[in-house]
């Protein structure tokens, strides 16, 4: 399995044009246009997923939206997933990966968590994978998403894109 870790788009802060809920931040125009440009870059590089996966606070699935318009990919499917929500927990992630039966998956989310949750898959429990707003970290599974069994094979800034 080739798994997409995608930090959501940039975002307003809480409180700018009376937004309080930290769930309900939308992106800025700044992060609907890296949301695509990720979708862009994945295709230009040969990337194909049935599936994106977000956290369901609103600037990961605007995030998950655009990567998928840019796809444009026929049948891929859109999910939210709690587990992706700042706090989720790994184990129950993996189990979520697991149950896809999927050959790769796009997954978008927050940190610290998601750079931990990468960090786990390749096999430290101290070590932390940072993505940037929009980065993209490819890890690749021989077979599903276990602890310490994946291989980092790509680490991205969305300028790269």
């Amino acid at each position: 399995m080739e798994l997409y870790l995608i930090r959501h788009a940039d975002a307003a802060p809480v409180g700018q044009n009376g937004v309080l809920d930290d769930a309900l931040r939308p992106l800025t125009p700044k992060g609907q246009e890296q949301s695509k440009a990720v979708g862009h870059g994945l295709v230009r590089r040969g990337v194909r997923v049935p599936m994106v996966v977000a956290s369901p606070l609103l600037r990961a699935r605007q995030t998950a939206e655009g990567i998928a318009q840019a796809l444009a990919e026929p049948g891929l499917e859109l999910r939210t997933c709690e587990e992706l929500a700042p706090g989720g927990k790994r184990k129950r992630l993996r189990r979520f990966l697991k149950d896809l039966s999927l050959d790769a998956v796009a997954l978008v989310g927050h940190e610290p968590n998601l750079g931990e949750f990468a960090a786990r898959l390749i096999g430290s429990k101290k070590a932390h994978v940072e993505l940037a707003k929009a980065g993209v970290a490819c890890i690749h599974f021989d077979d599903r998403p276990a602890k310490g069994q994946g291989s980092l094979l790509w680490l991205v800034t969305p300028e790269w894109f």
